[in-house]
């Protein structure tokens, strides 16, 4: 079963990371609860972005130990084209092996001309 952000009670926008965006966009992903040491997919969709995306544009998601740590144990990203107002993509992620350490999945809309528009952090995921 996927996650929707805009329904599960285990997602907040990136305050904990001190990043302060908006949540736009609809984040899915699957399985939650994730397992150890395998691939999760995650669905990213947004529109109306409130400008065109530039050249240097990508979609991230990251795997970050619940403990305040703020470097990502896993990550990955897609780039997106340039001048969209809509963006649809999908992306993998495996997931830690360790069965012990909750973490989470942190996935956001990056321009490195113009910042992040768009965080959205699933926390206290245990793998099983």
């Amino acid at each position: 079963m996927f996650s929707m952000a805009n329904a599960n009670p285990d997602f907040e926008n990136c305050f904990y990371y001190n990043i302060f965006t908006k949540n736009i966009a609809s984040v899915n992903f699957g399985p939650d609860q994730p397992i150890a040491g395998e691939l999760i997919t995650i669905n990213y969709n947004v529109s109306n972005l409130p400008m065109p995306t530039t050249h240097l544009v990508y979609v991230v998601a990251a795997i970050v130990k619940d403990e305040r740590n703020r470097d990502p144990t896993i990550s990955n990203k897609v780039k997106v084209d340039r001048g969209l107002k809509e963006i649809s993509t999908s992306l993998n992620l495996r997931w830690p092996s360790d069965k012990n350490q909750a973490s989470s999945l942190v996935v956001f809309l990056l321009d490195y001309k113009f910042g992040i528009y768009d965080c959205v952090r699933f926390y206290s995921r245990t793998p099983q």
